[in-house]
């Protein structure tokens, strides 16, 4: 459809309000980019996905993506050799265990929800980095003592260190 036609029918508002009900930016991403289709197998396959959506929510109405971030970016760096600081690894890792929680909930619920499940089939996910995340940092961000044998020898020795000095003064 050309983007008159798109206009007259004031498509681009629809996007906006339909953006306007996503509580994450990818989502919103996504239904700002939406644009129709004639492929009546994709519409088809949209129009189920749209229906069992409304049914889990119908039957499950807790059912979220937690606090899941939007970490595309940090991924991205990450992947380039940078490193993140602990508040972003936090985020991170809230990320992955959303992704963790809504696939395996989709999961127990393949049968019923076909169409929905054949797209968090494919969320990878990664217990171990949300793991080795959760055993360095603190929920507060702070980098822990497991984290590392030398960080908690090091830290052992400074409190040592400064305990005698207080004995000294």
């Amino acid at each position: 459809m050309d983007t008159n036609s798109l206009s007259m029918l004031e498509f681009p508002r629809v996007r906006e309000r339909l953006a306007n009900y996503t509580s994450f930016t990818a989502g919103r991403e996504l239904a700002l980019a939406l644009q129709p289709t004639s492929d009546a197998g994709h519409v088809q396959l949209l129009l189920k996905q749209s229906a069992e959506a409304r049914r889990l929510l119908s039957v499950r109405p807790d059912f979220h993506i937690g606090e899941a971030h939007d970490v595309r970016e940090d991924a991205a760096r990450a992947g380039k050799g940078v490193s993140l600081d602990p508040l972003t690894l936090l985020q991170v890792q809230k990320t992955l265990a959303a992704c963790r929680v809504a696939r395996n909930g989709l999961q127990k619920i393949s049968a019923d929800l076909p169409a929905l499940w054949g797209v968090a089939q494919d969320i990878t996910v990664l217990p171990e980095l949300e793991g080795e995340i959760g055993k360095c940092l603190s929920p507060a961000g702070e980098v822990l003592n497991s984290a590392s044998a030398h960080l908690a020898d090091v830290r052992w020795r400074l409190r040592d260190t400064r305990r005698q000095l207080q004995d000294r003064l």
